[in-house]
């Protein structure tokens, strides 16, 4: 942390802000952002790439809208993402800009005012922290940064004590119960024919390699590469990769079991490390992660797959 939670509390009251979210930012980083846009005040969120099927709904219920316009005035605030890899486009000045993110850093972080704590569960958590902990919160706030921890723990299976300490003050904060945040998750259930199409093909198309007890598997897919992943574990993958192609451009998505990564995978880890051999974009958590660039996604898969393979036929 190069900054304190003081100085970045300071900057974050006092100036106009541009908050930006990752490429299809998932409910962490639209949460993060939403919350420290309700609670701050003055400030625009901007998602160059888009926000996630869930992310909107979560929006759409917090009635924030987004921008994609880069050219939007004001102090960069940039959430769940450290540098352009991580954030999935390029353009933002992050010599002015402040950072919060969990990810894990391994080459740098690009702004010199950052809050990064890579044993967050999520950034949800950090900006908690960033808001004071307040005694009392907005229930919209609290449904922001409810849904960024629920959705990057798993709802809370791959949170530890801290993250249900966490869970806990902003629930009492906000006077929201768990119950009061189903309905942005229950969308997802509700699923739209594509979705539903996309994890049925995925399943066809699936191959998967053995190590021992482990099982890697893979697909190829068109769309809804990250809920094929979800399919995949849940029908017996200990690590799931799936990619999809569009001309010469290719999309890799992963997730890991938590038996996986305490066997010592790391999807975001493997992921910047052949996005730097392909000259790509990739990271982020060590159970949930995503690679794009130019090239073949079966071979990028394959070499994702074999990266895998290799840690587990250590552990």
């Amino acid at each position: 942390m190069s900054a304190t939670i003081e100085q970045i509390r300071n900057k974050l009251e006092t100036e106009v802000k541009v908050i930006f979210l990752h490429s299809n930012a998932d409910l962490d980083s639209v949460g993060s952002a939403a919350a420290l846009k309700l609670f701050f005040g003055k400030a625009e969120l901007c998602a160059q790439e888009g926000v996630s099927h869930l992310g909107k709904k979560l929006l759409a219920d917090l009635e924030i809208e987004f921008s994609e316009d880069l050219n939007c005035q004001g102090l960069p605030v940039i959430v769940d993402a450290h540098d352009d890899s991580s954030l999935g486009y390029g353009g933002v000045d992050w010599n002015r800009g402040i950072v919060i993110d969990h990810h894990s850093v391994t080459g740098g972080c690009a702004s010199s005012d950052y809050y990064i704590d890579e044993n967050a569960t999520s950034t949800s958590e950090l900006v908690w922290e960033i808001l004071g902990r307040p005694e009392k919160v907005d229930e919209k706030i609290g449904m922001a940064l409810l849904a960024g921890i629920l959705a990057d723990t798993g709802h809370l299976r791959r949170g530890n004590h801290i993250t249900l300490g966490n869970a806990s003050e902003i629930l009492r904060a906000s006077g929201l119960s768990m119950e009061s945040l189903a309905p942005i998750f229950d969308s997802a259930d509700s699923q739209d024919m594509s979705r539903r199409i996309s994890r049925l093909k995925g399943a066809q198309r699936l191959k998967f390699d053995r190590v021992g007890e482990w099982l890697v598997a893979k697909s190829e897919v068109g769309a809804f590469e990250g809920a094929v992943c979800h399919a995949l574990l849940n029908i017996g993958a200990d690590v799931a990769i799936v990619g999809s192609q569009n001309e010469e451009v290719f999309r890799v998505t992963g997730r890991a079991t938590r038996k996986a990564v305490d066997a010592g995978i790391h999807l975001g880890n493997i992921m910047n490390k052949v996005s730097q051999e392909i000259e790509g974009e990739g990271g982020g958590h060590d159970g949930a992660a995503g690679l794009s660039g130019k090239g073949d996604v079966e071979a990028m898969l394959n070499i994702c797959a074999r990266n895998c393979l290799d840690i587990l036929k250590k552990a």
